[in-house]
């Protein structure tokens, strides 16, 4: 069978300086995604399990786990054998997931859920930002001033497809705006200067972490379409939109992102389906992209990454 998943930028820096993801693997990253703090929204309890840390084909280091949504299934009415529709009364519970894997190098990231009703990339993304929070204000009672942790500042983008958006936009007869956020970046190409006015020396001087841009009406549909693929998950886009329907939308960064089709056997555990969304890390193309800086925050780091090497938790 198969299931789809889509690809993201796992962008995190830290504190005043923006430093990068990997200066804080072992004291923020691995500690935090593995304490079992879980968020809570209505019915529904997320956390992280089965975190883990192996090498890719490319002998490149991957973090590997699943998000889990604990919640409860209520069925209020069902067909009876007869064809009748009939009330019940019955809850069940559940706890379908989603398998990620993260290549530490350029932080590029495979998102696929499990079954119908598991948490989505905009769900991993809240709880994400959620855990390493409610992890940095624990930690930090514990340590004096000098020693404090820096908060995170977490952008998980998903990373549009020309694909994707022709298939999104086959039915769109215009744009009405344009949204462009931009925020600080993990050792990426930074597109922000390309625009001539949100340059990170702009934001540092009004001391600002993010800016924004908006298009108004833009007329080339083409064009927007490259600017998103070409940012490839740097920016976090906001496509307003009417349909030929005359129905008006918003297309956010999830549902721009690239989408791929993973063939899994019927059988496939949680451990073997971790596997196999590592082996697809070197089959696309869109996460081996990298940069200078990606591999020289790497080489830097990769002390803070062996310790946790097939030691999942």
């Amino acid at each position: 069978m198969y299931k789809s998943a889509q690809v993201a930028n796992f962008n995190i820096v830290f504190g005043d300086e923006e430093k990068p993801m990997l200066d804080y693997f072992d004291s923020v990253i691995i500690p935090a995604l593995t304490s079992g703090i879980s968020k809570v929204v209505d019915d529904n309890e997320y956390r992280f399990m089965n975190i883990n840390i192996s090498k890719s084909k490319g002998d490149i280091y991957v973090l590997t786990g699943i998000l889990v949504k604990k919640t409860i299934l209520e069925i209020k009415s069902d067909i009876n054998e007869a064809g009748e529709l009939v009330e019940k009364d019955e809850k069940y519970s559940a706890a379908p997931y989603s398998s990620f894997v993260i290549n530490l190098l350029n932080h590029r990231m495979i998102f696929m859920p499990n079954q119908k009703g598991s948490p989505s990339l905009s769900n991993f993304r809240s709880t994400v930002k959620y855990v390493i929070d409610a992890y940095t204000r624990r930690k930090n009672t514990e340590l004096e001033d000098d020693n404090k942790l820096e908060y995170a500042l977490i952008n998980v983008v998903g990373i549009p497809s020309a694909k994707t958006m022709d298939e999104l936009l086959e039915n769109v007869e215009k744009i009405n705006s344009l949204t462009l956020r931009f925020y600080p970046l993990n050792g990426d190409i930074d597109y922000s200067d390309a625009f001539g006015i949100l340059t990170k020396e702009m934001r540092e001087e009004v001391g600002s972490k993010r800016g924004e841009i908006v298009f108004k009406s833009p007329k080339s549909i083409s064009g927007v379409k490259k600017i998103l693929e070409k940012a490839a998950g740097t920016i976090d886009p906001i496509l307003r939109v009417v349909t030929k329907g005359k129905s008006k939308a918003t297309l956010k960064d999830y549902e721009l992102s690239e989408k791929y089709q993973i063939e899994v056997g019927d059988d496939m555990d949680i451990d073997k389906e971790g596997e196999q969304l590592v082996d697809k890390i070197d089959e696309i193309d869109t996460m081996q992209f990298t940069s200078e800086l990606h591999a020289a925050i790497y080489e830097r780091n990769k002390g803070k990454i062996i310790p946790f090497v097939n030691k999942r938790r």
